[in-house]
């Protein structure tokens, strides 16, 4: 295991959704996943940095920070920096999403913005539908539903989304 930030995220998130699966009535408080995330081998400093990573989806998604102002019919440009952690297919990918209205210009700024915060030199597309699937699900927007948040994970190449 890598244990990079996104290998504490995917984890946390399967450790979540089967604890919900098997008893919704029981909340887990932040030292009890702290501990469990601890006890599977993860660096207590991983763990603090991918609950800060969660807590500023939590910021961007409130409104109190806005990473972009959308002027519907715009271009985006993405920097060398980018380009180096997004490959084309990654970008393909948020400019489907995009396309089919699955994912408005704000969103795909805090995607970027979250994927460029997590320090790996680049991110593979699957780790990408990973970023993309906790962003979308943690939006205030409108109500995603998570059997739909799951397909973007666990698509392959050779379908697409419904």
């Amino acid at each position: 295991m890598t244990n990079n930030i996104l290998d504490v995220l995917t984890y946390m998130f399967d450790y979540l959704f089967e604890e919900a699966e098997q008893d919704s009535s029981h909340e887990i408080d932040d030292m009890e996943l702290k501990a469990h995330l601890s006890d599977a081998g993860f660096d207590t400093n991983r763990i603090d940095k991918a609950l800060s990573w969660l807590e500023n989806i939590a910021t961007l998604q409130d409104g109190r920070i806005k990473p972009f102002s959308t002027n519907h019919g715009g271009m985006r440009i993405y920097s060398d920096a980018e380009k180096l952690k997004l490959d084309a297919k990654s970008r393909g990918f948020l400019l489907f999403m995009e396309n089919m209205g699955q994912l408005d210009a704000n969103q795909r700024e805090m995607i970027i913005d979250q994927i460029m915060s997590l320090g790996d030199s680049s991110l593979s597309l699957d780790d990408l539908k990973w970023v993309v699937m906790m962003v979308l699900g943690n939006s205030i927007d409108e109500d995603v539903s998570a059997q739909w948040l799951e397909s973007i994970v666990f698509l392959d190449d050779n379908h697409t989304l419904q």
